[in-house]
């Protein structure tokens, strides 16, 4: 009769994942990596080493990205598992670019909720780069004073928390530096002049080119006081310059006396044409 074989067999030892660290179990005993257990067992050298430097001197995890606005990256096994990420921030709103002068032009829009500060861009030209003119303005109003007379820009603000963050930018306004003659026009004081007129064109074509339109062509192209002020000057301003403004994506609201047809030329007639160029 042969004999049964007592030998018993070899367990095999696995890696446990306890809820206070990683756990080693064996055929005799077992070893707490992360406890205060005392080593039992018949462990080989090799594989404790093996399995405890894996654990241990893993590579770092990844950094994150540059300017990403997650305040913590929580990682485990050296895999990021989970991030906090903060509220988005809201851009400003109701952004107005009015023109002071040919040197200055003057931002004002509303607070956003949560901002520390505002970031204030400028670009020279419908979908050309938006530059930084200012990046830590306090408050809700700005004064560009690096503008170059008879230029139109473009202009946007974005909202900053206090690390850096930005949000998305405002919608865009535009503004001619330009200082305007008889400014303002008075009824019944204020003559229509030839200038008034020039001064106009010069702003209207301005902020065509912003748009990317070519400059716009005009009826009595040189205007000067033998030359009687038209109907048909103020009615191309007005076309020209809102097809400029169509073209940035701005609105405004209707003209007063939208026919100007057997109508004399009132104060208001270039008041409006001054507005929308600034």
């Amino acid at each position: 009769m042969s004999k049964k074989n007592t030998k018993r067999p070899q367990q095999r030892r696995r890696l446990v994942i306890g809820r206070r660290g990683y756990v080693l179990v064996g055929s005799v005993g077992l070893i707490a990596v992360l406890g205060l257990a005392s080593v039992a067992g018949p462990w080989r050298t090799s594989l404790s080493r093996t399995r405890v430097g894996s654990l241990f001197f893993s590579p770092p995890p990844p950094l994150p990205p540059p300017g990403s606005p997650s305040k913590e990256y929580i990682y485990a096994g050296g895999r990021l598992i989970a991030t906090e990420e903060p509220n988005p921030m809201v851009a400003p709103t109701n952004l107005i670019a009015d023109t002071f002068s040919s040197a200055r032009i003057d931002l004002t829009w509303t607070a956003a909720a949560g901002a520390h500060h505002y970031q204030v861009e400028r670009a020279p030209n419908l979908g050309g780069t938006f530059t930084v003119v200012n990046s830590n303005v306090v408050g809700t109003t700005y004064q560009d004073t690096t503008v170059t007379s008879v230029n139109a820009y473009l202009y946007r603000v974005r909202t900053a928390d206090a690390v850096g963050n930005l949000s998305a930018p405002s919608g865009i306004d535009v503004a001619t530096a330009i200082t305007f003659t008889d400014n303002p026009l008075t009824v019944g004081t204020t003559l229509v002049k030839a200038v008034h007129m020039t001064e106009l064109r010069q702003a209207v074509n301005a902020v065509r080119a912003a748009a990317n339109l070519s400059a716009a062509t005009w009826t009595d192209p040189t205007l000067s006081t033998s030359v009687t002020i038209k109907a048909v000057h103020v009615t191309e301003l007005r076309s020209s310059l809102d097809a400029a403004l169509t073209a940035l994506g701005i609105t405004t609201s209707a003209y007063t006396d939208p026919s100007l047809t057997g109508i004399l030329i009132k104060k208001v007639h270039v008041d409006e044409v001054r507005q929308r160029v600034k």
